[in-house]
């Protein structure tokens, strides 16, 4: 963003006499004035003797005098002062001089790597360091050197101030920074000028915000030469430095945005449209993160096993191949998710259910890097923002598909790593990939393989070699997946439902390599991008199931589990609303065998046309005992409990327990039919 010119409150100067280039100037000074009437006249007589070189004074609109003594100074002197007719403050004034001083290196006075001196009216910068400082910057080939200044002469308050400032500025810059407040500095014209388009410069920030947008632009910015400041005073208040810290990040911000769209593009309202992507989805995790029991599809699947897997290890028991308290001890402890489920359950004993609730958001930050590390034009936050109107990548954390956002973040770090040639690691992340989900693993390890080729327009052979290599290792994953009970149900889908499925989950994947592919040509339209994908991930939002974000988990059988009813010899099929199955949890710690999954497919609620068929299914499933939950003889949309009942009126069923929270317990018994095979 490039703030609207100052040059309407600015008084006309001269343009800086001398012929054009090979004559440009090796140094040019710029000296901003408020209100110095008692110092401004022997500082800038000093500076004319001692340094050698074009002086540019600004008066940021004194009402001191100032004014009227710089007129008649600069009458016997070869200086320039320009004039600002009110007080816009520092970064203005700056911006003003920065203006005239780009005419003059059109005009072949100045060049690009002209050094422009900023010093202080004030007298509290010693120009004995000077030629250090510009030797320093011919030594170092520096674009720009800062000086660092020795805060003895503060106290304790201004001394922390300056040490948090340079601490954040080290933050928005990306490199160290020692005192990024220091007004003592030399930059070269050409990056000052370029460092220009992307500042915003208010009141006293602009010198904070150029050293941050230089750095970030690439930029070589020295802060270590110290110096001592003989005037100790500052202006700068604890406002000042709420809004320097604010300028900082913003200027951080709107390099990453812009620094590869051409001006004539660069949209305020596209930035804006990113920005409020970026900090929707933050907020979004956020209130992922404060649940201890995160409420939704696939979420209870998570909880439950990690809490098995904890349990067993702590317990001493190691960690048996089978999930014997769930599908009848048929189970497998795990069908997927090796990662993150077991290092989740290390931490569980510290975090309680919350630490899989912090993997979710580990795992989302793990995609994040990955993605950025395999695309690394995703640093644009207009990409991302783009990146981020994908509703799927929304909904699979709303669904918590926790081993799905592991398996791409690991397949997108092997990417990566594939792509700049360190085959090893990125053989060792596809591992990762598979053991988090063997299917969506391969999957995006096929999808980032299927981009390096149209990349490269090459097979890159060794790549397949190895990510077959992976394959091979992971076998007893995949065997362990494809085993799964539910696995039955799953292969009996339509192959047009398997491949919506796939292309939904994988455009966590291919979505976000499409958009850096457009990229280039769809930037200049960013802002109405932007804009209208907003307006349609609100749509989907409001049209889908976002309350899991409102639910909270709660004791599900809570009369039930309070009584002590639980039988450990029983096999239960339990009858709980979708996004309640924090109950089945709550079983399985109580002691429970499950006749199910936590997969919607062994849960199976559906309803049955007779008792004979209910019958075979109770067999089908090993349980000899159904609990129906308070909500579902409500709520429930099947026949299931009208069956059970009738079952008790055949003689064929026991209703054993009807709890005060609604609970009711049914003992099933007798052989099944012979009818059912």
């Amino acid at each position: 963003m490039v703030l609207p010119p100052v040059a309407q409150h600015v008084t006309p100067v001269q343009p800086l006499p001398g012929p054009p280039a090979p004559g440009a100037a090796d140094i040019v000074v710029v000296v901003p004035v408020f209100n110095e009437g008692p110092t401004v006249l022997a500082v800038l007589d000093t500076i004319e003797q001692r340094v050698q070189a074009p002086l540019l004074v600004v008066d940021d609109g004194s009402t001191d005098g100032s004014a009227a003594l710089l007129d008649e100074w600069s009458a016997t002197s070869s200086a320039r002062v320009l004039h600002l007719t009110r007080n816009c403050g520092k970064s203005a004034a700056l911006r003003a001089a920065w203006q005239h001083l780009r005419a003059d290196r059109d005009r072949g006075v100045l060049d690009d790597d002209t050094l422009v001196i900023c010093l202080d009216a004030d007298g509290q910068h010693d120009l004995d360091y000077l030629p250090t400082l510009i030797e320093r910057a011919h030594q170092l080939h520096a674009d720009a050197v800062i000086a660092r200044r020795e805060m003895g002469y503060h106290g304790a308050y201004k001394r922390t101030g300056n040490a948090v400032m340079a601490a954040l500025g080290s933050i928005a810059g990306g490199m160290r920074f020692r005192d990024i407040e220091s007004g003592y500095r030399l930059v070269r014209l050409g990056p000052l000028l370029h460092a220009q388009e992307f500042y915003s410069g208010h009141r006293y920030s602009e010198g904070v915000e150029l050293a941050v947008v230089l750095a970030r632009l690439g930029y070589r910015v020295d802060n270590e030469y110290e110096v001592h400041v003989p005037v100790a005073r500052t202006r700068t208040r604890l406002r000042d430095a709420a809004s320097h810290a604010i300028a900082m990040f913003g200027g951080w911000y709107r390099v990453d945005c812009w620094r590869d769209v051409a001006p004539r593009w660069r949209s305020r309202i596209g930035a804006s449209a990113a920005a409020v992507l970026l900090l929707a989805f933050v907020g979004f995790l956020a209130i992922v993160l404060t649940h201890g029991f995160y409420l939704g599809n696939d979420s209870a699947q998570s909880y439950a096993h990690v809490w098995f897997i904890a349990h067993a290890l702590w317990s001493g028991a190691g960690i048996p191949l089978r999930m014997t308290s769930l599908e009848a001890g048929q189970a497998f402890t795990f069908p997927y998710a090796l990662l993150p489920w077991l290092p989740t359950a290390l931490v569980r004993p510290l975090l309680g259910d919350w630490a899989v609730t912090a993997s979710m958001i580990i795992g989302v930050g793990l995609l994040a890097v990955g993605l950025r590390r395999w695309l690394p034009r995703l640093a644009s936050p207009l990409l991302l923002g783009a990146v981020l109107l994908n509703w799927q990548l929304w909904h699979g954390i709303l669904q918590f598909q926790l081993p799905t956002i592991w398996a791409f973040a690991f397949a997108c770090l092997a990417a990566a790593e594939f792509d700049r040639g360190r085959s090893r690691r990125g053989t060792a992340l596809a591992i990762a990939s598979m053991l988090a989900h063997p299917v969506m693993g391969a999957a995006g390890l096929l999808i980032t393989a299927l981009a390096r080729i149209e990349q490269t327009r090459q097979l890159p052979l060794r790549r397949i070699g190895w990510m077959l290599a992976a394959g091979i290792v992971v076998t007893p994953a995949w065997w362990m997946f494809l085993r799964t009970p539910a696995m039955g149900v799953t292969a009996s889908w339509a192959l047009v439902t398997t491949a919506e499925i796939m292309l939904q989950r994988t455009s966590m994947l291919w979505w976000p390599w499409l958009c850096q592919r457009l990229w280039p040509v769809a930037m200049r339209w960013h802002a109405p991008v932007l804009l209208l994908g907003t307006m349609l991930l609100i749509r989907n939002v409001s049209a889908s199931n976002p309350q899991n974000l409102l639910w909270r988990s709660l004791p599900r059988f809570p009369d039930y589990i309070g009584a002590g009813m639980v039988d450990p010899g029983a096999t239960y099929r339990v009858l709980t609303m979708s996004n309640e199955e924090d109950g089945m949890a709550q079983l399985l710690q109580a002691g429970a065998v499950l006749a199910q999954e936590f997969f919607d497919e062994s849960v199976a609620r559906r309803s049955f046309g007779d008792t004979t068929t209910y019958r075979c299914f109770l067999a089908s499933k090993h349980a000899d005992r159904v609990l129906v939950q308070g909500a579902w003889v409500i709520r429930g949309t099947s026949n299931e409990v009208r069956v059970l009942d009738a079952l008790v009126a055949e003689g064929h069923a026991t209703l054993s327990y009807r709890g005060p929270a609604g609970t009711l317990e049914y003992l099933v018994g007798g052989a099944p039919p012979t009818s059912c095979g």
